[in-house]
This record gives structure tokens, C-alpha cells and sequence, in this order.
């Protein structure tokens, strides 16, 4: 059987399949997240699951502002504790 492909939204998933994410990332899917550039100043953030019968794209949202400050500040954190 062939799997059909559906790029959609997170928060406009069925719930049984959210909950089957959530099975298959108990600890969350944030490793699996990935950047899509569509060109035209048009991109978004989805990671890949896949069903009996579709192969999702779900979009996630993302702060990426928050994300870079949480790096930034586990390097800052990093060299003040090599520095000693």
C-alpha cells in the first residue's frame, strides 16, 4: 500500500495522531525539527512522521529568537567554566 503525502500544522492535527507523536517522542521531537526554505522570503520548521497510511510533514512553530538566546548563553556558561 502506498502512503500519501500531507504537509499540515501541529495544532491542526487529529488527535490520535498527536498522540501517536507523542508515543513515538516521549521526550519530545526536537531533534527531529528541520528548516525548510521555500524561497521568496518564505520558510517554516517541520520534522517527518510517518502512519499506516500518510507520510506527514508537520509543521512546527518556532522561537527561533529564544533558541539562539538558550545557545548563546550555554556558550557564555561554557567558557566561564574553562576559563577557571
Amino acid at each position: 500500500m502506498t502512503r500519501k503525502n500531507r504537509i499540515i500544522s501541529f495544532h491542526k492535527m487529529k488527535q490520535e495522531v498527536v498522540h501517536l507523536i507523542h508515543e513515538k517522542y516521549p521526550f519530545g521531537y526536537d531533534d527531529e525539527i528541520k528548516f525548510y526554505n521555500l524561497g521568496a522570503g518564505k520558510s517554516f520548521y517541520a520534522f517527518n512522521f510517518i502512519t499506516e497510511e500518510y507520510n506527514y510533514l508537520v509543521k512546527v512553530d518556532m522561537n527561533v529568537d529564544f533558541f539562539v538566546e538558550e545557545v548563546e548563553f550555554e556558550e557564555a556558561k561554557n567558557e566561564e567554566t574553562d576559563s577557571y
